[in-house]
């Protein structure tokens, strides 16, 4: 056999690798009953947060960078809470000194045995004065009595404040857990799981409830959303349907899967009504697999079950 020169060896190589490019480069084949979306539809963010103050104060630290990834209740910023905290420790002694009032009920049981003994000492007297008439004398009489009423009185006071001081521990407690909570609202956590995007305020900066500290942008969820002819279609078509989302990237193309989870019940001018499709990203190397700000083709499979269990409506299926 003859060897196989440069010049036929081009041809044979460049035909082996036409296979392999047909096969990288095939588009997403859609079935029977599937609604391929004609226009380019845009991949844009669900979660995306700016994550504000909740107390005034100095903010003390913020210890994210640009770029860092943070999970769902991560440390993302801490205000000044020495105030709560030295309130939350005046709060626990106030708690501790009324829990011990509200236990001990040695003033009770004193205040209870003055007046037997206060109600003995008058029975005495009007026992003696009966036997002798005028043995003792009618203001001493009524000073016994006076003293045995005082002691019930006593009685009575020694249970009030018993109870008063359960009171005033339940208070004390109401105070620690008020305190407690200013401290939590202190420590700023991230409410969803993605990447640091801003830095809107800096340490040493004082910062008020409701300004914003930090912006968060979360990747694993995204949304693709475009339009449909209402001359072909109808919201209820699609609505709770799966998709297959294909785009282009810088790393080649990327397929994934996703839901209508909405479908405009309304009409636009150009005679579209606009869809969105919720999907579960992917990592991919040091990145993700879609980012938001591409152009995507969706795909609807329009004949499979849908996933959604109310309808315009609003009432259950």
């Amino acid at each position: 056999m003859r060897p196989m020169t440069k010049l036929t060896a081009i041809p044979v190589a460049f035909a082996l690798l036409i296979p392999g490019m047909l096969v990288a480069q095939a588009p997403h084949t859609p079935a029977d009953g599937d609604i391929v979306v004609q226009r380019d539809c845009l991949v844009s963010l669900i979660d995306e947060v700016e994550v504000p103050a909740e107390e005034t104060g100095v903010l003390k630290k913020l210890p994210v960078e640009l770029g860092d990834y943070v999970k769902l209740g991560g440390l993302v910023a801490q205000i000044d809470d020495t105030v709560p905290k030295k309130q939350y420790e005046i709060a626990e002694l106030k708690l501790n000194k009324a829990s011990e009032q509200a236990t001990n009920e040695v003033d009770i049981k004193y205040a209870a045995k003055a007046a037997e003994v206060s109600q003995a000492e008058y029975e005495q007297m009007m026992g003696a004065n009966s036997n002798v008439r005028g043995a003792i004398a009618e203001i001493t009489l009524r000073k016994a009595k006076l003293q045995w009423e005082k002691a019930i009185l006593q009685a009575e006071q020694a249970a009030m404040n018993f109870k008063v001081a359960g009171m005033t521990a339940a208070e004390a407690k109401a105070e620690m857990e008020a305190a407690q909570i200013v401290i939590d609202r202190c420590s700023i956590e991230s409410p969803i799981e993605g990447i640091v995007l801003e830095k809107i305020r800096h340490e040493g900066e004082w910062v008020r409830p409701g300004e914003p500290l930090v912006k968060i942008v979360g990747l694993k969820r995204l949304k693709v959303e475009g339009s449909l002819d209402a001359d072909q279609y109808s919201p209820n078509m699609v609505i709770g349907k799966p998709a297959t989302i294909v785009a282009q990237t810088h790393s080649g193309q990327v397929s994934l899967k996703g839901t209508v989870v909405f479908a405009r019940p309304e009409i636009n001018s150009q005679g579209t009504f606009d869809f969105t499709v919720e999907v579960e990203n992917r990592p991919e190397r040091d990145s993700w697999a879609l980012i938001p700000g591409e152009r995507a083709k969706v795909t609807i499979h329009s004949s499979q079950p849908s996933t959604m269990r109310t309808t315009f409506t609003g009432f259950p299926r």
